[in-house]
């Protein structure tokens, strides 16, 4: 599944390490009765927590995400069965920033030129680069997400305003679609559903936008923002708390054994950290808590689950992923 994280932050500081652990096939889901258990993802020499960034994890439980050799070189990283691949950049693309990922492996980032313009690109295994053209009229200027079948979903907005308006790109390669509905105004784009549902912030709270209609969701907390999208509901989030919406009934529910959600899939499996002072990283299903993350180190993090749902993140200073068998 895309990744759905809540927080587009930056890592916590981890120093170089390298990791010679093989990647082993993933479960193909997560269960309440699992346990789950801890891989180290190989790195190369110079990969140091100052240029390692992980945004996606695909059904199979292959980990994708960004390398920043420096501060104006990103390029595209992911770790397969094979160990990890640097992909070279496009002619012309001097960063290429990914931002999320699908099951099928296909991510989506943004991209400078060496122009200094930005572009929208997605990268499928096996297949390449594909540049995402700009609305008729409107510069991209972010891009949030994409789902399953490859819909992309971004911000664009008309030159010299400040206000944002968010852009779907169809995996059919039709033209963008620009999604502003009057009564949400400076919006964000936060997630994209797997039947094209865009969740929506803005100065006046929360929406959900499905084929033109658009419905009000209720905020469980005057905190609390939306953050992510599960097959069934919105996952709200705030420093107090997550709490979930059901679309179908309408209910609010707070997540057991309190804490702060990072990413969730379509399944509703979720993972973030429990409220304990320690930040310790758990799971979730729905909003029962599931089990924490086990540890290697004094420290971690879970910042992303995939459909599969296989989990990666960092233990102290090295990158990991967690699998439920």
């Amino acid at each position: 599944m895309r990744r759905k994280t809540l927080f587009r932050r930056a890592l916590i500081a981890l120093t170089a390490t390298t990791v010679v652990t093989a990647l082993l096939a993933p479960a193909a889901s997560a269960a309440a009765d699992c346990t789950w258990q801890l891989e180290h993802l190989p790195v190369q020499d110079g990969m140091s927590w100052s240029n390692l960034r992980i945004t996606g994890v695909d059904g199979q439980g292959n980990v994708s995400g960004f390398h920043i050799p420096s501060q104006k070189d990103h390029v595209l990283a992911r770790w397969t069965a094979a160990g990890v691949e640097l992909v070279p950049r496009p002619d012309g693309i001097t960063k290429f920033v990914t931002v999320a990922g699908n099951a099928s492996g296909v991510v989506v980032a943004y991209a400078d030129r060496a122009d200094g313009s930005l572009a929208v690109l997605t990268h499928a295994p096996g297949v390449g680069y594909r540049e995402l053209p700009a609305p008729a009229g409107y510069e991209v200027w972010i891009v949030d997400d994409i789902n399953d079948r490859g819909d992309v979903l971004g911000r664009a907005r008309r030159p010299g305003s400040f206000e944002s308006s968010a852009v779907v790109w169809r995996a059919d390669g039709s033209a963008p679609e620009i999604v502003a509905p009057a009564q949400v105004r400076f919006l964000r784009a936060i997630a994209l559903g797997e039947d094209g549902a865009v969740l929506l912030n803005s100065s006046a709270g929360a929406w959900l936008w499905r084929a033109g209609a658009l419905t009000k969701v209720p905020s469980p907390d005057s905190a609390a923002d939306p953050r992510a999208l599960a097959r069934d509901g919105v996952i709200f989030a705030s420093s107090r708390g997550s709490w979930k919406w059901y679309e179908a009934t309408g209910v609010v529910e707070a997540f057991s054994a309190p804490g702060v959600i990072e990413s969730v899939n379509e399944d509703g499996l979720a993972v973030g950290h429990l409220d304990d002072g320690n930040r310790t990283p758990a799971v979730w299903q729905g909003t029962k808590f599931l089990s924490t993350l086990p540890l290697d180190a004094a420290s971690g993090r879970g910042d992303v689950v995939g459909e599969g749902g296989v989990i990666a993140g960092y233990a102290g200073t090295k990158v990991v992923r967690w699998l439920c068998r």
